[in-house]
């Protein structure tokens, strides 16, 4: 139990139990005061400003400075005018001076203004010309501007959701009434729990473009508890397909769950609790309660979400390498494919079936120098080939500077996580179809990268399928000696991570009590909960409410923080006025207050009288 005070003396007397409604004073109602008063003083500023607005544009139309007025009705004397004003400034420039710069000014004012008439624009029209250093017509903003994720880049291995689990049903009030039962007691149940929130990998999905217009994910509430103590049904989970290797964050960047391989599924939100029944809280010195509980609400929060593909080989190059050829000529996978550098601006995965070994390729975009720093996506890039096993590097053996080029790339994956350098490596050196001199650079290559370098490098054509087949038995050879994949890790980590409601293991005297100039805030997982299913609808709930309140030390210690009789106190979502009248008569006027405040015709659940 903690209690803030703010810095200055706030007065206060006594107190020790609450009751809704009521006004209270203090320094709380001077700052209500005066903040309704400036209020209502910028309201009138606003509403007296929108009648200027609306009289003005009846005349004229605004859209700038005030700087480039033209009026319509005098068509060119009007522009001939202000620019003669002009010439008579303290400048000394001339009419002569003007010359071709002068007749473009015009002749652009005139083009704005016939797209104005046939606009049906009336009076003067203040233009936004854009204009430059020298006042004139200026070309185009040349201030940079901030580089943006194409739309299918970023809809593809990022998204970001809404996630709420399902509210717990309430309890019943109920009393068992039956011929030849005579006191048959409550006979209310409990109600259900809501439905929580799963995630699943789904190999048939490969990217999280789905979620671009599926934003919110809700699970069903549970169902309230009946009579004959008839517990209510628990509700269905949610559960989101989402696919393999996708990370999902919360708004603090704190990981909720990694999913790694087809079917891997881990609970994201639980849901709520359900209210317990009016049978649950007999004991043997109440035997006919008349109380029971609203379902704890379900947790709702927004998650990001971001795609690393699982892939067991990575083709990675320069843009313009032949990696979708590649791709396209092993596997059935349809690339995009075009001769200019980044056709492909997102991966792309096929499967290679080779002697009954299925091995799963990605197309990874094309990487630049400086990668690592994120010049060309390179961190969008990048990080698809950190899951993958093994690396394909595509080479165009067209260009002059093909070492130069490996070099580089294999620089920009050491920096940006050496284990991705780490991972073996096979070389593809393509396009020695396009020329011999092509062919011969390619060989080469393939002498060096052997004895210098100890890489293997295969000469293919990918467009041509040449050598591609001896490509894909060396990958496989490579990939079957590599060790197969261990979950248990990710598995115990996900066990670690495993979400509970937050209340849960929390007890009630876990709080805090700020002083703050509107209200006594209590805050704490455990308290909050409790108010929150409490079921004001019964005056036992209110009893219950206050007992729970001197029990857990939340009385004591608003007192201690100098709550008087009046004052707000907020717990959670609920706010109530603070009274040091602990009779339980107080407790009945207040909880006979509040059940006035309901429309009419409302009854209570339950009763222990004949007719309910």
């Amino acid at each position: 139990m903690r209690i803030i005070k703010p810095t200055g003396e706030i007065s206060g007397s006594g107190g020790g139990s609450v009751r809704g409604g009521g006004d209270g004073g203090g320094s709380w109602a001077d700052a209500l005061a005066e903040y309704r008063t400036d209020s209502a003083a910028k309201e009138t500023a606003r509403n007296r400003a929108r009648a200027e607005v609306l009289g003005e544009e009846e005349s004229f139309f605004e859209v700038g400075d005030g700087s480039n007025i033209v009026a319509f009705g005098a068509g060119q004397a009007a522009v001939d005018g202000e620019e003669d004003e002009e010439d008579s400034g303290e400048d000394g420039w001339t009419e002569e001076d003007e010359g071709e710069e002068d007749e473009a000014f015009a002749a652009g004012v005139r083009s704005m203004e016939t797209r104005y008439r046939q606009g049906q624009a009336q009076g003067a029209v203040e233009f936004d010309m854009g204009e430059d250093d020298d006042g004139y017509l200026d070309g185009g903003d040349d201030a940079p501007r901030e580089r943006g994720l194409p739309t299918e880049m970023r809809c593809f291995d990022t998204a970001k959701i809404f996630i709420k689990a399902g509210d717990g049903g309430r309890g019943m009030v109920a009393f068992r009434r039956e011929a030849f039962v005579a006191q048959g007691g409550p006979y209310g149940g409990n109600g259900g729990n809501g439905g929580a929130i799963y995630f699943e990998a789904d190999e048939s999905i490969n990217s999280l473009v789905g979620f671009r217009k599926k934003v919110h994910h809700r699970a069903a509430h549970g169902g309230n508890g009946g009579g004959k103590k008839m517990q209510g049904s628990n509700a269905i989970d949610r559960t989101v397909l989402v696919p393999p290797g996708t990370i999902v964050r919360d708004n603090q960047g704190r990981v909720l769950a990694e999913m790694f391989a087809h079917g891997h599924r881990e609970m994201i939100v639980p849901g709520g609790r359900g209210g317990r029944g009016n049978a649950s809280f007999k004991t043997a010195k109440n035997k006919a309660p008349q109380i029971a509980e609203n379902g704890e609400v379900g947790q709702e929060i927004w998650v990001e979400m971001e795609l690393k593909l699982v892939a067991d080989v990575g083709i990675i190059g320069v843009p313009n390498a032949g990696k979708s050829t590649l791709l396209a000529s092993v596997s059935n996978a349809k690339p995009k494919i075009a001769d200019y550098p980044f056709t492909t601006i997102v991966p792309n995965l096929g499967v290679v079936e080779r002697d009954f070994e299925r091995i799963v390729f990605a197309d990874i975009p094309g990487l630049l120098e400086g990668a690592s720093e994120g010049i060309g996506l390179g961190f969008e890039f990048l990080r698809h080939v950190k899951r993958t096993r093994m690396l394909v590097h595509v080479l165009d053996c067209t260009s002059e500077h093909v070492l130069e080029e490996y070099d580089a790339i294999r620089n920009e994956l050491f920096l940006f996580d050496e284990e991705v350098g780490d991972k073996p490596e096979l070389v593809a050196l393509n396009k020695v179809d396009v020329g011999e001199e092509a062919a011969a650079r390619a060989l080469e290559l393939q002498r060096k990268f052997k004895e210098e370098r100890g890489v293997d490098a295969h000469v293919i054509s990918a467009i041509m399928g040449q050598g591609t087949s001896e490509l894909v038995d060396a990958v496989k050879a490579v990939w079957l000696a590599l060790p197969a994949p261990d979950y248990e890790a990710e598995a115990k980590a996900a066990a670690a991570r495993r979400v509970e409601r937050p209340a849960d293991g929390k007890s009630l005297d876990d709080f805090t009590v700020t002083d703050t100039p509107y209200a006594f805030v209590i805050e704490g997982a455990a308290i909050e909960r409790f108010v929150q299913m409490t079921n004001w609808d019964y005056f036992e709930s209110f009893k219950r409410f206050a007992r729970v309140l001197q029990m857990s030390g939340v009385e004591r210690a608003v007192n201690d923080a100098g709550a008087g009789e009046g004052d707000r106190v907020v717990i959670g979502k609920y706010e109530f006025e603070w009274s040091g009248d602990k009779r339980e008569k107080a407790l009945f006027d207040s909880w006979k207050a509040k059940q006035d405040e309901k429309p009419a015709g409302t009854t209570q659940q339950g009763s222990r009288h004949w007719p309910h």
